[in-house]
């Protein structure tokens, strides 16, 4: 079977565009680059900063009007970065969430005593928010299930529904209610069930349900982490006139892919809460052992096996992901009584991703008891739609080929011969629609970045006529973009670590498409003082002034070649690295 890979990888690179174009698109300028300061300077320092930035952006500095509205523009973002970063609560929210924590700045309403204070509180209202988004998605759940008897007509079997919504009462509180009905041809049953959850740790919580109505029985849910990779999960059911019933499950991670468990079983006698199967009135006591885990890249397994007084039963199942959109799956169970061999249950399912938030699976279980069911299921957030359609009530063999390869086969080619060609051809659409948005954010940027260059022109020419004259630090040639050079990998601080050669440098700097780099020999010569050059880290080198971003997306690097007391030195260092230069490990001689 041919592999949608193509399909996979260019779905994953438009993700990746979309993501990084939105970002370049919206992202505002770091305010540390902005000012060449560390994000651990202190106020004096952002002081001494501001001010040589604006020596030569201050509008009343350039002669031409053309000049004083691009100084403007420069100036702006240099003191609304000094404004920000001077303030000790705008500084620690700007920390914390970026731009948009200075704003929530203002409407803090009590007084605090330190940036710790306001990081926190921060903190706390960006937690609070991701959390009214989830909410907002998943606070209400749903499942419909309608069985479907085919043979000899289309009759309803039963239905199930099962609708609940939850309401956040506090950090570690949530409460749900909900409320199922089901209905089996004459008869009939509901009931409403309110339950509490409580978080007591990160990895730990407990939840008590209770029904508003008969037949009343409470029931405690709970999970703990007992160690790293090991977990424990019990449900306990306590009725009105009944022993409890209680499931208790040891968990471990046995290798990276591999988790394994073992679940015991009390059984019950009468209807559960929250049935999975409601027509099932028991649930058998036993122990269960299961191994559940990745194999390769696209598999998944489930393999169990349960002892118990009434039945045991032995069950595999595998899953193979086709593409990022398709799954098939396959598995079997054997049931044994105390008679013997009980059933034998076959399964085949196909899984299909509709969308980002909508999934299809059809699935045909095969029994020689049972007979043929076939199901097909819907599912959107929290909402799940299941029609199970009772084929035949016996073991006909023609039906289970039909009913089990007919519609994967049929999903798989359509698949192939309409969706994908189809999905190919909107990811290169879109993926042209992005580059044409990147090649307009390129020209904005890089028309902002030669503006700031001729400003700092005359300062850069004042600084390297010095420096020639004192034979001090001298920027002959600098390039930021995605360069051909190789970084260090170990010792950092020895120029053979970064580059093999000074000839490599030199090839490299014939081989830069002008496109993918950009020269910044001018911005860095105006950033020198007192004959040292020192870029902060931490933050992209694109927000620097008379810097743009070349190349969009691709990990860049700044490489330089400066020469001091007449000897010729180079450095390269990655887009978030810091540099201080003059370095003796820098030089070439």
């Amino acid at each position: 079977m041919d592999l949608d890979l193509d399909s996979d990888s260019e779905e994953a690179r438009l993700q990746d565009f979309e993501r990084r174009t939105a970002d370049a698109a919206t992202h505002s300028a770091d305010y540390y680059a902005v000012l060449n300061v560390s994000r651990t300077a202190t106020t004096d320092e952002i002081r001494d900063a501001y001010k040589r930035l604006s020596l030569m952006f201050h509008p009343d500095r350039h002669p031409s009007a053309e000049q004083r509205e691009w100084a403007q523009r420069q100036f702006q973002t240099t003191q609304r970065a000094y404004e920000v970063l001077t303030d000790r609560a705008k500084r620690a929210a700007y920390d914390a969430l970026g731009v948009e924590g200075v704003a929530m700045a203002y409407t803090v309403g009590y007084k605090v005593q330190t940036a710790r204070d306001l990081q926190m509180r921060f903190e706390r209202e960006a937690r609070e928010r991701r959390m009214e988004e989830i909410e907002h998605w998943v606070q209400s759940k749903s499942e419909i299930s309608a069985t479907v008897r085919c043979a000899g007509g289309l009759a309803a079997e039963q239905l199930f529904m099962n609708h609940s919504f939850a309401a956040t009462l506090d950090d570690q509180t949530t409460a749900v209610v909900s409320g199922n009905m089901f209905a089996h041809r004459a008869r009939g049953s509901g009931n409403f069930i309110g339950t509490v959850r409580r978080s007591l740790g990160p990895q730990s919580w407990v939840a008590l349900s209770v029904p508003a109505l008969p037949p009343y029985s409470a029931t405690v849910e709970s999970a703990h982490q007992l160690a790293a990779g090991v977990f424990c999960s019990t449900h306990v059911t306590q009725g009105m006139r009944r022993l409890p019933d209680a499931t208790v499950t040891f968990s471990r991670m046995l290798t990276d892919a591999v988790a394994g468990a073992i679940t015991v079983r009390s059984g019950n006698q009468y209807l559960p809460i929250h049935p999975e199967k409601p027509s099932a009135s028991t649930s058998p006591s036993g122990v269960a052992l299961s191994l559940s885990g990745k194999h390769g890249v696209r598999g998944d397994f489930h393999a169990e096996t349960a002892v118990g007084i009434e039945q045991s039963h032995v069950l595999a199942k595998y899953t193979y992901q086709i593409d990022r959109r398709l799954a098939v799956s396959g598995g079997a169970t054997v049931v044994f009584s105390a008679h013997g061999l009980s059933d034998l249950l076959c399964n085949v399912g196909l899984r299909a991703t509709i969308s980002g938030w909508t999934r299809a699976a059809w699935r045909v279980e095969i029994s020689p008891v049972s007979g043929i069911l076939a199901t097909v299921s819907l599912r959107r957030l929290g909402h799940k739609l299941r029609v199970p359609l009772v084929l035949t009530p016996s073991l006909d063999l023609r039906i289970a080929l039909l009913a089990s390869l007919g519609p994967v086969a049929a999903a798989l080619a359509i698949d192939s011969v309409v969706l994908a060609p189809r999905r190919r051809r909107i990811v290169r659409e879109r993926l042209a629609e992005l580059r044409d948005e990147q090649v307009a954010q390129l020209y904005q940027q890089k028309r902002r970045a030669e503006e700031a260059v001729e400003l700092m022109k005359s300062q850069a020419e004042r600084t390297r006529k010095a420096a020639l004259a004192s034979g001090g630090l001298v920027i002959e040639n600098a390039l930021y973009g995605d360069l051909p050079f190789k970084l260090a990998i170990e010792n950092s601080n020895m120029l053979a670590a970064r580059l093999d050669s000074a000839a490599e440098s030199n090839s490299a700097l014939v081989a830069a498409d002008e496109p993918r780099a950009c020269d910044v020999t001018l911005p860095l010569t105006a950033l020198v003082v007192a004959d040292q050059l020192v870029i902060a880290g931490g933050a992209s080198k694109r927000f620097l002034p008379g810097f743009y971003d070349p190349a969009f997306g691709a990990p860049k690097k700044l490489f330089v070649r400066y020469t001091f007391r007449g000897t010729v030195h180079e450095a390269v260092v990655g887009d978030e690295e810091a540099l201080a230069i003059p370095m003796r490990q820098h030089s070439t001689e």
